[in-house]
């Protein structure tokens, strides 16, 4: 009995999981103990805590953590010990400062089988503590390619769940025609902390890509093919949901002038030679594209990139792109289209300028 009551000894603190935040598969259990002898000097010690989290459904190889509660430094020294079937040797606990507990992540063993495993928790090879570890079925490895609605330059999330007897390895990569670029997978801890052989990676598709079905192949060490997936991506449109478009324009003025103090329309006389400014209106242009805006024309030097004002005199006005573009020294005199094009082709819009002769 006096023994007992020495383990059991000690403080309580709130529960705090290594690493993570505790999962849906959480459950904290007050030990059962031998009683002790209660002293009239002060409160009765307080009962060691346990608290798993990832023990609920989980599967073979995947991480369960375990804390202790209520058991000092002083008591424990580096003798709390969890023991159960599901693991392939007892786990050690270490006492962790910060949280004032014995602290342990371990993985299930790959040879479990589904069933309810107990578990319990020693320190100094007196039981203060049980739980059970409920272990389902292995599942074998799923390659997804997911996206709540599939928009050129929006992200894409690429998930490979690998946690199966007798996988392994770490470098995997998605190639697609809809990728700027192969995307390396690889396991982020706080994305997914209990399965330690989760990979993903949320690349961006290309900004121009046209709608279609794409594919999305998976590549494991030396080159093996594993898996492959189709995505259907389609730029909105005007009625979709997604579609927050509002776009006008080009508007054409005199640069000499300026945008606000001289009149601008659709349509610009301008000498050979000369310069014209190009101003576009767009409430919501689609991702990345504030940097891919243009305008073109046969008149112009060269395309001319629009970039956005952020000028004071823009205040109250919808978010607009302008640049100034020099009309060619040697074009004839003539009407000539000005088009900028938005929102992957969806939005096109044309101005005219008026060549005269210098």
């Amino acid at each position: 009995m006096a023994v007992a009551g020495l383990v059991l000894c000690g403080c309580s603190t709130s529960a705090k999981t290594p690493g993570a935040a505790p999962s849906p598969s959480t459950s904290g259990h007050k030990a059962t103990s031998t009683p002790t002898t209660t002293s009239t000097a002060g409160p009765a010690p307080a009962k060691p805590q346990l608290i798993l989290n990832g023990q609920l459904g989980a599967r073979p190889g995947q991480l369960v953590s375990i804390l202790l509660y209520g058991v000092g430094q002083s008591l424990g020294h580096d003798a709390v010990t969890a023991q159960s079937a599901a693991f392939s040797a007892p786990v050690r606990l270490r006492w962790q400062r910060d949280s004032g507990a014995y602290e342990a992540v371990a993985p299930l063993a790959m040879t479990d089988k589904p069933g309810s495993f107990p578990l319990s928790v020693t320190v100094a090879g007196h039981v203060v503590a049980h739980d059970r570890i409920q272990v389902v079925r292995s599942k074998r490895p799923s390659f997804t390619v997911s996206s709540d609605v599939a928009r050129p330059g929006e992200p894409v999330w690429l998930n490979f769940d690998d946690l199966y007897p007798g996988e392994r390895g770490t470098d995997f990569t998605v190639r697609s025609a809809a990728l700027p670029r192969p995307a390396r997978l690889v396991h982020d801890a706080q994305y997914d902390f209990y399965n330690p052989r989760a990979f993903l990676a949320q690349p961006a598709l290309r900004p121009g890509l046209a709608d279609g079905t794409y594919t999305f192949d998976l590549y494991g060490p030396q080159g093996h093919h594993i898996a492959r997936k189709h995505l259907n991506v389609r730029a909105s449109r005007p009625g979709d949901p997604d579609y927050l478009g509002k776009a006008y324009g080009p508007a054409l003025y005199d640069p000499r002038i300026g945008y606000a103090d001289s009149s601008h329309g659709h349509v610009l006389r301008v000498r050979a030679g000369g310069q014209v400014g190009v101003m576009w209106h767009d409430v919501h242009p689609d991702p990345g594209e504030e940097t891919r805006l243009t305008a073109s024309s046969p008149a112009f030097t060269h395309v001319l990139r629009l970039h956005r004002d952020d000028s004071k005199s823009g205040d109250g006005d919808d978010p607009r792109y302008f640049n100034t573009a020099t009309i060619r020294a040697d074009v004839r005199p003539g009407r000539y289209p000005v088009v900028i094009s938005a929102h992957h082709g969806r939005v096109k819009k044309q101005g005219y300028v008026i060549v005269t002769a210098r």
